[in-house]
């Protein structure tokens, strides 16, 4: 009968643990759309190629990214480009790394350029947050 009560409670705290991360899982990142960056791999990275496709047709487009830190904490990039103002919105969201700043904030830019298999973003109106994102293909 203790032991049946030490299993119990071990299950209590499991699921307890589990219901308070409030961090998005690599996986579930990728089963909802985001190109992924872990510490070993890029996933779905076919969804900004195809952002960049639509981006060169000009047709509105956006694409979400979720980069783990080392802690395994996401931080998120979205670009969002809209046709009609030919312009890229980009949002920087930080708010579930619980070991950096916890921001959110956003600026437009004019164009993504690509250098060496880098993309970046360029002539953004807040060239400060514009530069905080980059994508390749490749995990550093």
């Amino acid at each position: 009968m203790k032991m049946l009560r030490v299993c119990f409670l071990m299950m209590m705290l499991t699921l307890f643990a589990a219901a308070c991360s409030k961090s998005m899982s690599s996986t579930e990142a990728v089963k909802k759309g985001y190109v992924v960056y872990g510490r070993m791999d890029v996933l779905n990275y076919e969804l900004f190629e195809g952002f960049l496709d639509k981006v060169n047709s000009k047709d509105k487009a956006e694409v979400k990214f979720a980069i783990y830190t080392v802690e395994g904490d996401p931080i998120f990039h979205y670009l969002e480009y809209s046709n009609n103002k030919d312009t890229i919105t980009y949002t920087y969201d930080s708010r579930q790394d619980e070991n950096g700043k916890e921001e959110k904030v956003s600026t437009t830019c004019k164009a993504i350029k690509e250098v060496d298999g880098v993309y970046s973003l360029s002539d953004c109106d807040d060239a400060k947050i514009g530069q905080r994102f980059y994508a390749t293909q490749k995990t550093e």
